[in-house]
């Protein structure tokens, strides 16, 4: 059973330990709902021959704008992604009937969200090879996007550290995209934010360049 801590998340609210992040120009949601719309996800060819996995990208609509949920991990021995900044969202289990119902399971199980009562889906990203550790791994994400139709209250579950609302509008400001060594090559550089003393980068930025390809500078 998850043992779960409460952290608030009123509509307009943001929570402190991000608080001092630029928001940049509200960026309006419907532009992202309009993209979707319109948007033919990739699929890889040899999805049928990997281990399934999937993200739940979670968007509302502010007096900031659009802002997106992202989710810092626990710190954890076992967990390839310990420590990261994401999204919610795991492995595809047995009992799961698709990767989409992975990423409601996941989210549920996480924040304490049902995402089939407080949104509606928009819109899929592309599948993308999973990597640990900077190495493939026999295993692909699915991500799906949704938009909050109902109030919520994040419940954190132990596998999840923090929890914050960001506006889009930070990611799409050119002064607040920079750079971070390669963790396995150093002489190279991997494109990132900054939040706090923490990270955005990998997987989960790609899914989210994804998302916003388009509406400013990447």
């Amino acid at each position: 059973m998850q043992s779960y801590r409460a952290v608030s998340a009123m509509p307009n609210s943001l929570p402190s330990f991000h608080s001092q992040l630029p928001i940049g120009t509200p960026f309006p949601l419907e532009k992202i709902r309009e993209k979707l719309a319109r948007h033919i996800p990739g699929q890889l060819e040899d999805s049928a021959h990997l281990k399934h996995a999937a993200v739940a990208l979670i968007l509302r609509e502010t007096d900031n704008g659009a802002e997106i949920l992202i989710i810092g991990r626990a710190e954890h021995p076992d967990d390839p992604w310990s420590g990261h900044l994401g999204f919610p969202g795991g492995r595809v289990e047995p009992s799961d009937e698709s990767p989409e119902r992975a990423a409601v399971r996941e989210t549920e199980e996480e924040l304490g969200v049902l995402l089939d009562s407080c949104t509606r889906r928009i819109g899929a990203l592309s599948e993308l090879r999973a990597r640990a550790q900077m190495q493939f791994i026999p295993m692909s994400i699915f991500p799906f996007v949704y938009e909050l139709v109902e109030p919520i209250v994040l419940h954190k579950s132990d596998e999840v550290a923090m929890a914050s609302w960001i506006p889009v509008g930070f990611f799409l400001g050119a002064d607040n995209r920079t750079t971070m060594p390669h963790p396995v090559h150093p002489e190279r550089v991997l494109p990132c934010y900054k939040m706090g003393e923490r990270i955005f980068w990998g997987l989960s930025l790609t899914m989210l360049d994804e998302l916003l390809e388009g509406f400013g500078v990447r």
